[in-house]
């Protein structure tokens, strides 16, 4: 796991920094290694994107916002990837448990 976990934890070198400039942060929540970024300043504007997609998706309305917010963007933490065909899991804790936890660990 300690490979697996230091293998996440690389930002790709194809990424453009230019365009996502922003630090990555990472979070382990119910045996989940969370990647997400913290931008900004003020109250908090969690953004939410789900496993086909990344913050990468956000970094626009990260650029906006991050003067007037404290923008929160994570996959949520109840979504993980099972092994065999492509799909999802809820974890036996449900959605709620998960959405809890990474609101208040961020």
């Amino acid at each position: 796991m300690a490979v697996l976990a230091a293998v996440q934890d690389v930002v790709p070198t194809w990424l453009d920094r230019t365009l996502y400039p922003f630090e990555s942060r990472w979070i382990d929540i119910d045996g989940n290694r969370i990647h997400y970024v913290d931008e900004g300043k003020g109250p908090i504007l969690l953004l939410l994107h789900d496993n086909g997609s990344w913050s990468f998706l956000y970094r626009h309305m990260i650029f906006r916002l991050a003067g007037q917010f404290s923008m929160h963007c994570a996959r949520p933490c109840w979504l993980r990837p099972q092994p065999g065909p492509a799909r999802l899991q809820l974890q036996a804790k449900g959605p709620l448990s998960g959405s809890r936890e990474l609101c208040t660990r961020l």
